[in-house]
């Protein structure tokens, strides 16, 4: 004979296999560490069910006896006025389904994750010295203890992404760049989080060798042809890292000539051929040349000589018109249109001398010379008059307050031509030489003076500018908690948990600030704040939606995550919808409905509750015979409210023929599970 746990687990398997669609237990903490404590819990009070964890039973419910499994004994609470279940110390393997069942009515569940918090985040580079398109990066995220974990990759302060040459493998924990390029250089480290906890890794720099590349090469000065006797200076640079070496050919003839730099003096017509200047990286093995046909001639030509010194705004500066034979006017245009003299341009050497007296930043444009006889005239080639300046105007963008254990990220501007070259300093030492700049994970004796200084090369010109960084405690979480259940005309209060000191706090509902002036605020307005607290009274429908607070200090605002705010409420009305008579021995059903949140319990009643139908539920189903005329009542009670509310509709049979009267199987099956449960109680 099958012992009794065998016929109560058949009969709760046949009894639970009809019950209505799943709802969604609420848990007061998911995801959770271990060693925590949480309790799951629903709006809907069971009195005959069972608790369960994916498929094995944790509780059984029999009317007022709850029976725990030994497997559970020790580790779970039961609400004594609730259906709630507390379990105690959890551990990673508690993960999982949970669900609560009720016989014949409701299954509610929810999937509970138990995570590890995260220690020891360590980055770690396969090589750290590559060779751009040789090499492939390899970067190792490991944890020493944690689970559920998620990575986040960031080089400088931009998170890495999976994307067309780079590659995240082992769920994240490994990034890959195959055949690396220059701007892959950088510090890199990686972010590790679960829903409990986050660490960040110490930086690795990656230093990528390249080159040589872009080559340019500057003739000065720049004409089309020169004019034999003349001097020429050739200049190549190229991007390389390290620096690659310079050697120079001649119409593919190597010159015992090496640096970028290569004078032509007093030239021949002989010295025209093609120049070539050839780099050679001895780290990537690499060449790379640039090349430039040099004509020199002996005819006439007029041509816009420059000095050999850069043009830099507020000093001195000439261009002459090189004219070989006799002019009887020389004209200067600048832009297409003819330039005249003013205050700070003027002409000199009948003409053939345009001063800028200094130079001024509007100065910059094209420059063309026309040489004019009674025989022929002449237009120069344009030249590209381009006037360095600055820095000037220098900027500091970044925060004035920053969060103990965050980066703060500086970035600095100038009015620079060319662009400017920038130092950082904070505190006194020198921590970057770009425009940008990304404290380390920052402590509260970091507090200090930040100077970004903007240095032009070719001007010789430099400009500084400080700010102070002030580093305060951090906001380390925002919650929202509440302590009872919303239910409409109540009384009832969000309160914002803040760990961390702050300044401030204020309400957010559906991503607006909450107006707290009565004067303009929303009609149906029945909340204040106190405190921390946000206390409606009463709550209304008016006030559901997405809630969030946020708490603020100096370095900013701190979000918690969203509180969706649903009221209870109900029943507001009820209805009886079915026949209001029928013929003799048909089968007559009387469904019952209320507005309400959540859902009534119903029961019915007939002629004025003298008697009670055997049945609970919406839907009431009965023979149409005499004994069954009368007047249905249906009582609606909401399980949170504890509203109840009455409907009554009569019925009566139009005609009588004999009834059949059979036994419920429903019935049966609920006398043999009580009996089940009386014995599983002596059990134990």
């Amino acid at each position: 004979m099958e012992s009794p746990v065998v016929f109560a687990l058949i009969l709760f398997s046949t009894t639970f296999a009809t019950v209505a669609p799943v709802q969604k237990l609420q848990a007061s903490k998911n995801p959770l560490p271990v060693g925590s404590n949480v309790t799951l819990f629903s709006h809907e009070y069971v009195t005959s069910g069972a608790w369960m964890f994916n498929d094995s039973i944790i509780v059984w419910i029999f009317s007022e006896n709850k029976t725990i499994t030994n497997n559970w004994i020790d580790r779970v609470t039961l609400g004594s006025t609730s259906s709630s279940l507390t379990l105690s110390s959890v551990q990673v393997e508690d993960s999982g389904l949970y669900t609560l069942e009720a016989v014949n009515s409701f299954r509610a569940q929810v999937t509970l994750s138990v995570q590890v918090p995260i220690s020891n985040v360590t980055l770690r580079a396969k090589a750290s010295n590559l060779v751009e398109f040789n090499d492939t990066a390899v970067l190792t995220c490991s944890v020493l203890k944690g689970s559920s974990l998620t990575y986040v990759w960031l080089k400088g302060s931009s998170v890495v992404t999976a994307s067309e040459g780079v590659e995240l493998s082992d769920g994240g924990a490994t990034l890959t760049m195959p055949m690396v390029t220059r701007y892959d250089e950088g510090p890199y480290w990686c972010n590790v989080s679960n829903g409990v906890s986050q660490e960040s890794s110490l930086p690795v720099h990656l230093n990528i060798s390249y080159g040589p590349s872009n080559i340019t090469m500057k003739i000065m000065p720049m004409r089309s042809a020169y004019i034999t006797g003349s001097n020429i200076t050739l200049e190549c640079s190229a991007e390389s890292s390290p620096a690659a070496t310079v050697q120079w050919m001649v119409d593919g003839v190597y010159l015992n000539q090496f640096g970028p730099q290569l004078q032509l003096e007093t030239v021949a017509e002989s010295n025209s051929g093609n120049y070539q200047c050839v780099f050679h990286n001895k780290v990537t093995s690499r060449f790379s040349s640039q090349s430039a046909m040099i004509r020199i001639v002996d005819t006439l030509y007029a041509q816009v000589e420059k000095p050999m010194y850069p043009a830099i705004e507020g000093h001195f500066y000439n261009l002459t018109c090189n004219v070989t034979g006799p002019a009887e006017d020389v004209y200067w245009m600048k832009n297409g249109e003819r330039l005249h003299e003013d205050n700070t341009t003027v002409f000199y050497l009948d003409n053939k001398t345009v001063a800028f007296k200094p130079l001024q930043h509007n100065d910059t444009g094209h420059y063309r010379c026309m040489a004019i006889n009674a025989s022929w005239n002449m237009t120069s080639l344009p030249y590209g008059l381009l006037v360095n300046f600055g820095p000037k105007t220098l900027m500091i963008h970044g925060p004035d307050f920053a969060e103990m254990g965050q980066y703060a990220v500086f970035h600095c501007s100038a009015m620079s031509m060319p662009p400017s070259q920038f130092s950082w300093w904070f505190n006194g030492s020198n921590v970057a030489n770009s425009s940008m700049f990304t404290t380390d994970k920052l402590m509260l004796n970091m507090s200090g003076n930040i100077t970004c200084k903007a240095y032009n090369n070719v001007t010789g010109k430099s400009v500084t500018k400080s700010k102070m960084l002030t580093v305060i405690e951090a906001i380390e979480s925002v919650m929202i908690r509440n302590n009872t259940v919303p239910i409409n005309s109540e009384n009832f209060t969000l309160t914002c948990d803040v760990t961390g000191p702050h300044d401030m706090i204020y309400w957010m509902k559906n991503n607006t600030h909450l107006n707290m002036t009565h004067s303009t605020a929303q009609p149906h307005m029945s909340y204040y704040i106190e405190n921390n607290m946000l206390k409606f009274t009463p709550l209304t429908l008016y006030n559901e939606g997405t809630y969030q607070c946020v708490a603020t200090n100096q370095a900013g605002p701190h979000k918690s995550p969203k509180y969706m705010l649903l009221v209870n409420y109900g029943p507001l009305s009820v209805n009886i919808s079915g026949p209001e008579s029928s013929k003799s021995d048909l089968s007559v059903s009387l469904t019952c409905s209320a507005d309400s949140r959540p859902d009534c319990d119903y029961h019915w009643f007939l002629n004025e509750m003298s008697s009670v139908v055997q049945k609970t539920g919406p839907v009431l189903t009965f023979l149409a015979i005499k004994e069954n005329e009368g007047n249905y009542t249906c009582k609606a009670t909401n399980p949170v409210t504890n509203i109840t509310m009455y409907q009554t509709k009569a019925f009566t049979v139009a005609a009588h023929a004999s009834a059949l009267h059979f036994s419920s199987q429903s019935g049966l099956i609920m006398m043999g599970l009580f009996a089940c449960a009386a014995q599983l109680s002596s059990l134990h």
